[in-house]
């Protein structure tokens, strides 16, 4: 507040001038100033200078404990924050009772006092209503106190002279001149008083900022020389800093300390020495940005490490960004080059990001220096340049609605939810840029959306305002051709689409299936067009005259458009006329999307073919020789026939040696010792061996650049600096961080630490291949490397920070076992573990101790999708190896599993960084994590809290305290597990620090001899004959006779993982409204369905002519129309039976799928008549009032009704017509613990969180953890705060819905959350339409049969007004989208009325849901609007069904 002058005073005036000042004041009798730490004082200062602006009845006056001076402080924090006072109040030292910031605060305060308040007419006594305010007792000494009383303890306090021990440990801790009561810091220049607290001393003092400040300047004096060296431009050590450096340091000096810090101390020698001795890939990423309008081009090798068998990428410089011509960006990435001296004769490969002429100049220079360089930057690029080729070439008309679209969305004030959806996040804000600019993938998602939502755009642009724009854009969407030419693209741009997220999604494990998805782009494409024979040639050739060539085209009739549904659709629009020019212009589309393809693509067909067969490991030795001699001339390794001739011996050698192991059961051979020779030369001699070295040079994805850069400065390979030379972040800049909570602040101090491993000494990285599996023997055949040679070798370990690209591994359950009979065997006796056998066996010992840390009960943090860091700890493998470089690790709280790269792992230690305060307060599932976390460390360490005394919060706040300032005293050493081996198995669970023993092996005689067995559904047929064997006995989907259920619909059973594809795709419905898989199986490609317009289900052509008969499937085409087996269940042939009970068994089948079993809710015996109360309900994500409109149509007597909603339609609903009863909050999220206190108590919490980021039909969906799928968590959390405690017996019910189409995941996440399994109830036996929903709850009678009352309404013409005859009994489900309406996407309507089809009114709608007529018919809303509130309402019948046992708990009217 602007009229609050505070001015600290500088007055020199001893404690008794404010002691007598603060006593006269507040009439009280404070001897010391450390007696004033509760904060009462301070509190009844605030009040004197601005009365009422704190409640005095609040202020606890005899506080003695730490939680009751707190609640002080904490009201004087509110007065400041509210009368604009900024300053900070140091809490913890006040209570503490520390002298100087007791008085410096005091000092303030009478400075604050003396410049605000005017008059002293304040009566303290009377303000504090007559309470004393009682001086804390101060248990530590203050400094003054120590000081006069150091003489008295002396005889009987320890003493601690200095000792010559204490320099072994702190190198800096020398005997000081002033005696052997103090030590002197030769980091800082001063002398320590240790006499009292001795070695403890130290270790405070080595941990202050001042000295490790003083202690990092010092160590930078004395490698200036050798920063100064550092032979990068000043742009690199620029960019270096500000993309790694998260600190505060300034100056060129600091930023080059830290350059060389991240590049170590061999750079740039060891990047020269690979380059000349290895094949490289020089990665130049142009306009980076390091500053405020500034730029730089950065320069990357990348190049394959033979001895660490792993692809490296290095940074090496980075230029400049000029603004002039692209020649002057050549000369200076040639002018790098050189200065650096790296040889081009090895440069295999260059990529560039960029565009204009600079990327083209900078290709020209580098093969003026090598022409064999292959330019491998337009690979990755290729679908969106042809993307942006082909729509070039489309009519007009489909570029201009995409505007036209983007236009009136940008420059329309009222925001139009599709139009919203359509371009809020995914398209670029310049319209005219719109096709042009956009990538494959986004031009993808804008035309599958607008196809979407074609019809509620129509509807929307025609009750628009007409003006000219709008017209145009109305016109284009009734123009089957656009929306012909829509479909088209949909269906056309796939392969491109598909092409493009495998380059995005693929890591470099894989990147001979980018390679084989590039070649096979132009064969798709030129078969949609072209005759076979031309298509062929043009492979060959790649002569654009060929595309062009109308002689080579297809026939029209013969032209792709898109699996006939374009044609189908025009000649059903009465628009086959526009078929021609449709035609036409999908010709131009495809000849400049593969034109564009065959430009961008680096090399031809064969030689990319022949790439990906040498990479793969499947087809590497069917690699022919002339393909291996085509590949070395045109990669530029042979010049000469004889070269050519060099590389197929080798190659064929290579291959005779595979082969020989493969016959002889792995054994060596003559040709690979040789050729473990010629890799030590100093140049090898090898063609074959170098093709190999220029092919794993090749980059592969991911290529953004934030992942390439991390992965180049914060490498493996790279050779670190060592502790004594390291400048690290902490040394630089120590910062610190606040973390609040509603109770305490908490300073935060970082020390980031890296920790860099040489890479190079670690030979189990053998193993960890870049490329796949089986390139393994392709090294191997290079050089082999025996055990003595690999054991003399330390292996580095270190902690190594999250790198990029991690976030997505998902937490997971543990896979189910599956286990096989394959009949009787002999088993051997168990194998020792001895050491020839452990090799054999491949154990885990062997892969674990990859040099990458991170073993066996390590407590970590790491990145779980949708969260910041998690806790949890590494688990052993339930495998009998484990990949290298991954670790299996179970999360805190709730226990899943994840398969997790070490890389995106950080040790526990790193508290104050990864602890996330947002979640911490908002979600119990991390804060319950953070709890066994550390409370588990502390075990380890030997840390207890009796000051807790049981309360788990305090004990939370207190174990915080204890992590926040570093784990002390034992530090983050004390939790390191007793045994952190790699060896053996454990316990999944959390609390099992040492695993036990490995499990033994054991060897399968004749193994070779056991047959395989594979089920398939034919044998059935068969099966059911053999004597004993019924249908009963085998799974219905594939044959299997291990089952696991029955199936719930016709006799037979389903198999454990026929069940699981069951569960998730019963209720898939395709477009049409049917299925989308066999009723039977649920699977099948060709299927029939049922002829009764009222049934959604088909049935397979393998079910049917197994089940039933042969050829049943072609002679059911023939019946028109056909009404399934469950429609009429006398039809049921062969092995075919429906069962009798079907109708239950689906509902008992759906009640427990989840895999889990939970404990029974508490049941609630009935409540007398007499004894029966009123209700209060809170109801989360409200809708349009379900629930309140069912409970009073029961005649319940409800005292208050609260419900949470953020739409204002619905909320005008719920407000007009139950007038005003229901009180509205607003967003849940703002619900606190509070709220719930002055609400309550509750007897009925309802809810149904929204299902757009759940539901599988949202190709977009985000999950239970991410957008609004998170909002499940804000009911779990205030259930939570609702239930009662174990002898409350006040009845307390529940309910929450979702849909029932959401992943199994999913699904079992909420289970476990909410503690119990789900009812599956689908409104279609109670109402007109299908509404499949899945309800948790404890109400009684939740799984009784759902049952048809009187007025339920259950056939679709029950629901109509008069006039209007109904096309099917039962429709659709109803959803928000208007074309939800149609009974299939292009189906027809519902409704006849004067011969015309119609959609459904809103009225019709409404007693569709069980809703009044009218219902939803408030504040002018159209129809689409009614729709959408009524497409996320309940069905009324079924809501009634659940809520009806609760007649017999409370009161009613």
């Amino acid at each position: 507040m602007e009229s609050t002058v505070v001015r600290t005073s500088d007055s020199s005036t001893d404690k008794y001038f404010y002691l007598k000042w603060i006593n006269s004041l507040l009439k009280t009798n404070f001897k010391n100033v450390e007696e004033m730490g509760s904060g009462a004082c301070h509190c009844q200062m605030m009040d004197c200078v601005f009365p009422g602006s704190i409640d005095m009845s609040k202020v606890k006056f005899d506080a003695q404990s730490e939680d009751d001076c707190k609640h002080n402080f904490r009201l004087l924090h509110e007065a400041f924050s509210t009368n604009g006072i900024t300053k900070k109040i140091p809490v913890e030292k006040l209570i503490k009772g520390d002298f100087n910031s007791n008085i410096k605060f005091l000092k303030w305060f009478k400075g604050f006092y003396a410049e605000n308040v005017k008059s002293n007419d304040y009566d303290a006594v009377k303000a504090r209503d007559s309470c004393d305010i009682s001086p804390i007792l101060v248990s530590p000494k203050s400094e003054r106190s120590k000081e006069s009383d150091t003489e008295e303890n002396s005889k009987t306090t320890k003493r601690f002279p200095y000792s010559e021990k204490w320099n072994d440990v702190f190198a800096w801790a020398e005997r000081s001149s002033r005696g052997d009561n103090y030590t002197y810091c030769s980091s800082c220049g001063t002398d320590l008083s240790t006499i009292n607290k001795g070695f403890f001393e130290l270790k405070r003092h080595v941990e202050t900022t001042k000295h490790r400040k003083r202690a990092a300047k010092k160590r930078c004096g004395a490698r200036t020389q050798v920063t100064e060296s550092l032979p990068c431009s000043d742009e690199a050590v620029q960019f270096i800093y500000n993309h790694c450096y998260t600190g505060s340091a300034k100056g060129q000096q600091g930023y080059r300390h830290f350059a060389r810090c991240k590049l170590g101390s061999q750079y740039p020698k060891d990047i020269i020495s690979a380059c000349e001795n290895t094949p490289y890939c020089l990665y130049i990423y142009g306009g980076v940005p390091v500053g405020k309008g500034e730029a730089v081009s950065v320069l990357l090798v990348g190049f394959f490490d033979v001895e660490a068998s792993s692809r490296c990428i290095r940074f090496l410089d980075a230029l400049q960004a000029g603004d002039g011509a692209g020649d002057q960006s050549a000369a200076a990435v040639v002018g790098s080059l050189k200065k650096f001296g790296l040889s081009t004769d090895n440069l295999a490969a260059v990529y560039l990001t960029g565009n204009g002429s600079a990327t083209e100049e900078i290709c020209s220079k580098l093969r003026e220096l090598n022409a064999n360089i292959v330019t491998l930057g337009g690979l990755y690029t290729i679908a969106d340049a042809a993307c942006r080729a082909a729509i070039k070439e489309l009519s007009n008309q489909v570029q201009e609605l995409m505007v036209d679209l983007h236009e009136h969305y940008s420059a329309c004030s009222t925001k139009n939810e599709n139009l919203k959806d359509l371009f809020d996040s995914d398209v670029s804000n310049d319209s005219a840029s719109l096709h042009t600019n956009t990538s494959c993938f986004r031009v993808c998602l804008l035309v599958t959306k607008i196809l979407e939502m074609w019809t509620d755009l129509t509807l929307y642009f025609s009750s628009c305002n007409e003006d000219e724009k709008t017209k145009s854009i109305c016109s284009q969407l009734n123009d089957p051709k656009v929306k012909a030419m829509f479909m088209f693209l949909q269906q056309a741009l796939e392969p491109l689409h598909s092409f493009q997220r495998k380059t995005q999604e693929a890591s470099g494990t894989n990147i001979e299936l980018i390679l084989e998805e590039a070649n096979s782009l132009i064969s798709i494409y030129t078969s949609y067009f072209l005759s076979p024979q031309a298509a062929d040639r043009f492979l060959i050739e790649r002569d654009v005259q060929i595309l062009k060539n109308k002689n080579f085209h297809l026939p029209s009739s013969e032209l792709c458009l898109g699996k006939k549904t374009v044609e189908d659709f025009l000649k059903t629009s009465e628009a086959a006329e526009a078929l021609p020019l449709l035609q036409e212009d999908v010709l131009s589309f495809y000849i400049a999307l593969t034109g564009c393809i065959a430009e961008e693509l680096p090399l031809n067909d064969s030689v990319l073919k022949g790439i990906a067969q040498l990479l793969n490991s499947q087809s590497r030795l069917k690699v022919t020789e002339e393909t291996v001699g085509e590949l070395g001339t045109k990669l530029g390794i042979c010049n000469f026939p004889e070269e050519v001739k060099q590389l197929t011996n080798e190659f064929l050698e290579y291959q005779k040696a595979q082969e020989g192991e493969a016959e002889d059961g792995g054994k060596g051979s003559a040709a690979v010792v040789s050729l473990e020779n010629i890799l030590n030369d100093t140049k090898p001699a090898s063609i074959f061996r170098k093709l190999l070295l220029i092919l794993l040079s090749f980059p592969c994805p991911p290529l953004d650049a934030q992942q390439v850069f991390t992965q180049a400065l914060e490498n493996d390979h790279v050779c670190g600096v060592s502790d004594s030379e390291a400048l690290t972040e902490s040394e630089l800049d120590v910062t610190s961080d606040t973390f609040s909570d509603s109770s305490k602040n908490y300073q935060v101090r970082t020390r980031g630490k890296r920790s860099m491993l040489n890479a190079r000494d670690d030979h189990n990285h053998l193993l960890n291949l870049w490329s796949l599996a089986g390139m393994k023997e392709v090294l191997k055949y290079i050089k082999t490397y025996s055990v003595e040679s690999m054991e003399s070798y330390a292996v580095s370990q270190g902690t190594i920070r999250g790198n990029f690209g991690w976030e997505s591994s998902l937490r997971q359950k543990p896979k189910t076992r599956t286990v096989f009979q394959a009949g009787d065997n002999t088993w051997s006796k168990p194998v020792g573990l001895d050491k020839d056998s452990k090799n054999e066996l491949g154990s885990q010992d062997d892969v674990v101790g990859d040099g990458k840390g991170f073993l066996t009960g390590v407590l970590v943090w790491g990145k779980v999708k949708g969260f910041n860091w998690w806790p949890g700890m590494v688990v052993p493998w339930k495998t009998k190896c484990a990949p290298v470089g991954m670790r299996r690790v179970e999360w805190f709280g709730d226990g899943m599993f994840s398969e997790v790269y070490t890389e995106g792992l950080t040790p526990f230690a790193a508290f104050t960084r990864c602890f996330c305060k947002n979640s911490f307060a908002s979600l119990p599932i991390y804060k319950k994590a953070i709890y066994q976390i550390l409370e588990l460390a502390g075990e380890r360490c030997g840390k207890s809290f009796p000051e807790a005394q049981g309360n788990e919060e305090k004990e939370l706040k207190l174990m915080l305290d204890w992590a926040f300032e570093g784990f002390l005293p034992t530090g983050p050493d004390g939790f390191i597990p007793v045994d952190s081996s790699p060896h053996g198995q454990s316990s999944d669970s959390t609390l099992s620090d040492v695993p036990p023993p490995a499990k033994r092996k054991y060897v399968l005689k004749n193994k070779g001899n056991v047959p395989a067995i594979i089920y398939n559904k034919e044998s059935i047929i068969e099966g059911v004959k053999e004597k004993g064997k019924t249908i009963e006995d085998f799974c219905l989907s594939c044959g299997s006779t291990d089952i696991d259920v029955q199936h719930p619909l016709f006799k037979g059973g389903l198999c454990l993982r026929c069940k699981a594809n069951f569960t998730e795709t019963l209720y898939r419905y395709d477009d049409d409204g049917y299925q989308s898989y066999c009723t039977i199986c649920c699977a099948g490609l060709e299927v029939i369905l049922c002829g009764n317009p009222s049934c959604c289900r088909c049935y397979c052509k393998d079910c049917l002519n197994i089940l039933v008969g042969p050829e049943t499937f072609d002679k059911l085409k023939d019946v028109d129309p056909w009404s399934c087996y469950i429609c009429k269940p006398s039809q049921c042939e062969g092995n075919l039976k429906l069962r009798a009970d079907w109708s239950v068994k689906v509902q008992d089948f759906f009640v427990n799928n989840s895999a889990m079993e939970f404990e029974p809710h508490r049941v609630y015996p009935s409540i007398s008549a007499d004894q029966r109360r009123p209700m209060k309900v809170l109801s989360l994500f409200d809708g349009i009032a379900t629930g309140y409109l069912v409970l009073k149509d029961l005649g319940l007597k409800i005292e208050r009704y609260i419900a949470s909603e953020i739409c204002d339609d619905s909320i005008a609903v719920g407000m007009v017509k139950h007038e005003g009863k229901i009180e509205y909050v607003n967003d849940v999220r703002t619900i606190t613990r509070k709220h719930l206190a002055e609400w309550g108590p509750f007897d009925l919490l309802i809810g149904g969180s929204p299902c757009n980021d759940l539901s599988m039909v949202n190709p977009l969906r985000k999950g239970l953890f991410e957008g609004t799928g998170r909002l499940f968590f804000e009911f779990y959390r205030i259930l939570t705060l609702l239930r009662p405690k174990e002898d409350d017996n006040r009845p307390f019910f529940w309910l929450f819905e979702n849909v029932v189409f959401m992943s199994a995941n999913d699904k079992s996440d909420i289970c476990r959350f909410l503690e119990c399994n789900p009812i599956l109830i689908d409104a279609i036996k109670v109402s007109p339409a299908h509404r499949a929903r899945y309800f948790w709850g404890n109400l009684p009678g939740m799984n009784r049969p759902l049952a048809t009352s009187l007025d339920d309404k259950v056939t679709l013409q029950d629901c109509l007004e008069s006039g209007r005859q109904a096309k099917f009994d039962k429709v659709r489900t109803i959803t928000t989208k208007s074309n939800s309406i149609r009974q299939g996407k292009m189906g027809p309507l519902p409704v006849d009325m004067n011969g015309k089809e119609d959609y459904l009114w809103c009225t019709e709608m409404e007693q569709i849901f069980g809703f009044p007529k009218h219902y939803t018919d408030v504040n002018n809303m159209g129809r689409m609007q009614r729709q959408k509130v009524l497409g996320r309402s309940w069905s009324v019948p079924v809501i009634r069904h659940l809520f009806a046992p609760l007649k017999d708990y409370f009161e009613c009217e």
